[in-house]
């Protein structure tokens, strides 16, 4: 089977005089055929067989019909079709890469949105996402192979126009959320890379704890030696002492897991905003999950406990009972090797972090080329072309006291217009097209952003002739299109295989920022097309929100009653471009703090065993006369050494790391040596507050208790 979708652009659901915009999706008639989404109501292989018919979830049911049966039922979609209802199907799960409020029959899209468009001809059309069902037992792998080249096949003459090849490619369902790279046309994506890379730091915080219970199991193993002198004593074999302790070391995992099951429950609500995602206690209930819990409970506990039961269990009871304990010189090696470890990966997800903050604020701070601090969008996306009336509604709004400019646009900061249209220059053939964005601009869009003109004019409404043909560039334009200064780029023409954008170019703008710092500056078109306009941009004095934003409701609802008051900052809206960027900061923030938690208990475990190791050493130093600065000194000196070379060590690490992860930005910022300058001072100064409290306990206690304990 092959089906197909298409995202419902601009359909508005009209239901007992509200407006609503849902979530929504033409779908062709085998939609229920390859999937298996759950029917409440209907029948799921005809439902989406007729022209205006409508399957909604049952959310939608209760939100439109309470608690009455929708089957059957019609809803009025921009403002004149009615649809009835002919399915009621569960909703979505919320693992499912397809999130959506309904699905109309795609017949509907060719019935009364595009009767011009025809699935068999209309090749050029690739806003239609495909899903393909394999018969059993077809090599995939051929299919693909043979699919690969239908689009040159078919419509060679017509891509060639447009200067392009096009090939088939496909992907598997299952890669769709996480690996896709197109994206998903029917729901939000996933990111892998950052799945790995959270994954990698939990890892790492239990590694690192694993490396806190040996350190601090072996620390103890002093005050159990007696313990398993006398087990050895008894009769108790080295195999039955390593079993007991790799239990206690079972059960301690048991608890610590319980434990964990309790702020988890707790904090879920917090991770799930501090990522953005809305997880559930009920996913861990998964057979696939449970077994993997389960693996890791037992691989922490033989992790954590298999190298102290093997320490504690060498013990050697007739010098054990005779109180004569040395140390290990490998243990002591291995015990520093773990620390050092510890503080490198913790060292390393602190640089990390300050380097994702600080582009962050070179982010924020970067001079983006145009004014959006007060700026206010209205989106009339959703109205009827024939009701937003732009002219009148745009003079309403300049004659507001607080308003400075207004202006009708397609395209915003944040807000792209036609991203990816094809142009060349009229001089050049067309396999020498690049890609451009189109927008829709207005007389007053320039002023209203604060953009700044480099050569040429404005539009005019003067000028009629502009109007009807004329086009502003950016700089980026001018330099892809090989004209090499803005003012030479005056009176050249622009040509394009779909028509838009085309036309004579009068005015070049300096380049600005249409989109995050993440991608570069794109080639831009303007052309004076009103009738492709979807946002009123208001520039407002400052001080004045408050009360603009109440006449713009008055302005609204007079003019526009019975739709949503849709509006947004242009600032703001910049901005979110940079979430998943800020959610990263977060998290390496979350984890960065855990990290050096956990390795400060290492420390301090270490710390403690050092001292138990070294009791009679420090009782003969302060006889013959070591004050208690000189033992601390003493002390101190070699954890600050290993937290120095883990840090020296975690410095081109991190400096590798970030620059891979930068490299994801077209406009990135040069951090300096400052940031591992504040690591290693931090790094060495929480060193010296973790031990300096066990190590001058140490120095103050009285040379002769210390004797008496040997």
């Amino acid at each position: 089977s092959v089906l197909y979708t298409l995202y419902g652009y601009n359909m508005m659901i009209q239901h007992e005089g509200k407006h609503f915009e849902q979530r929504l999706y033409y779908a062709s008639e085998d939609f229920f055929n390859v999937f298996s989404f759950p029917f409440k109501e209907g029948n799921p292989a005809t439902s989406l067989s007729q022209a205006n018919s409508v399957v909604i979830t049952e959310s939608m049911e209760k939100k439109f019909f309470g608690d009455q049966s929708a089957l059957g039922k019609t809803l009025t979609f921009s403002d004149t079709l009615s649809f009835e209802i002919t399915g009621v199907m569960k909703d979505p799960p919320a693992r499912s890469h397809m999130q959506f409020d309904m699905l109309v029959s795609f017949v509907t899209y060719t019935t009364h949105i595009n009767k011009e468009f025809s699935y068999d001809n209309d090749w050029g059309f690739l806003d239609v996402s495909n899903y393909v069902l394999l018969k059993e037992g077809v090599n995939k792998d051929n299919f693909f192979s043979k699919s690969r080249n239908l689009y040159m096949d078919y419509a060679k003459d017509k891509f060639k126009k447009y200067g392009m090849y096009m090939y088939v490619a496909f992907e598997p369902v299952k890669d769709i959320y996480l690996k896709s790279k197109r994206g998903n046309s029917m729901g939000p994506s996933g990111s892998l890379d950052r799945v790995y890379m959270v994954s990698g730091i939990a890892i790492f915080v239990i590694v690192l704890a694993c490396i806190n219970f040996i350190n601090l199991a072996t620390a103890r193993s002093s005050y159990r030696a007696k313990e398993v002198g006398l087990r050895k004593v008894v009769g108790s074999s080295r195999r039955s002492l390593i079993g007991q302790f790799l239990t206690e070391s079972f059960l301690l995992t048991v608890a610590s897991f319980v434990i964990a099951l309790v702020l988890f429950i707790a904090l879920l609500p917090f991770f799930n905003g501090l990522v953005g995602k809305s997880y559930e206690f009920s996913g861990l209930f998964q057979p696939s999950l449970i077994l993997g819990l389960l693996g890791l409970i037992v691989l922490i506990s033989f992790l954590s406990g298999y190298y102290p039961a093997l320490v504690i269990s060498a013990l050697r009871p007739s010098e054990v009972l005779k109180g004569k304990m040395h140390s290990n010189p490998k243990g002591i090696r291995l015990r520093r090797m773990l620390v050092v470890f510890q503080f490198t990966m913790s060292a390393t997800l602190i640089i990390f972090t300050l380097i994702v903050q600080e582009q962050l604020q070179y982010m924020k701070n970067r001079d983006l080329g145009f004014f959006g601090e007060q700026v206010i969008a209205l989106n009339v996306s959703k109205l009827p072309s024939t009701s937003i009336k732009a002219s009148t509604f745009k003079n309403e709004l300049k004659a507001l006291p607080s308003v400075e400019e207004v202006s009708f646009t397609n395209a915003l900061p944040g807000k792209p217009g036609w991203v990816g249209q094809w142009a060349h220059a009229d001089e050049k053939s067309a396999d020498e097209t690049i890609g451009v964005e189109f927008m829709a601009i207005d007389e007053d869009y320039l002023s209203t952003l604060g953009l700044t003109l480099l050569a040429g004019h404005n539009f005019d409404l003067a000028r009629p002739g502009d109007l009807e043909d004329g086009l502003i560039i950016n700089e980026k334009t001018v330099e892809k299109m090989e004209w090499k200064t803005p003012e030479k780029a005056i009176g050249k023409k622009i040509a394009s295989p779909s028509g838009q954008p085309s036309g004579t170019v009068i005015g070049v703008v300096k380049n600005y920022h249409e989109f995050g710092l993440q991608k570069k500056i794109y080639p831009m078109t303007m052309a004076y097309k009103p009738e492709y306009s979807r946002y009123f941009a208001v520039k407002f004095k400052a001080g004045e929100t408050t009360d603009l934003l109440e006449s713009l409701q008055t302005l609204w609802q007079k003019q526009y009653d019975g739709y949503d008051f849709e509006y947004f900052f242009v600032d703001e809206n910049f901005e979110r471009q940079y979430q998943e960027e800020q959610k990263l900061s977060k998290v390496f923030t979350a984890f960065s703090t855990i990290t050096i938690i956990v390795a400060i208990i290492g420390l301090v475990g270490l710390v403690s065993f050092m001292i138990v190791s070294r009791t009679k050493e420090i009782g003969i130093r302060k006889i013959l006369g070591a004050n208690t600065l000189s033992v601390t000194r003493l002390l101190s000196t070699e954890f600050l050494i290993l937290v120095f070379l883990a840090i020296v060590i975690a410095c081109p690490i991190s400096y590798y790391l970030a620059n891979q992860w930068l490299q994801g930005f077209a406009f990135r910022a040069t951090f300096g040596p400052w940031i591992f300058t504040v690591t290693i001072v931090g790094g060495l100064s929480i060193t010296l507050l973790a031990v300096s409290f066990q190590t001058i306990k140490a120095a103050l206690s009285n040379p002769v208790d210390s004797l008496r304990s040997e």
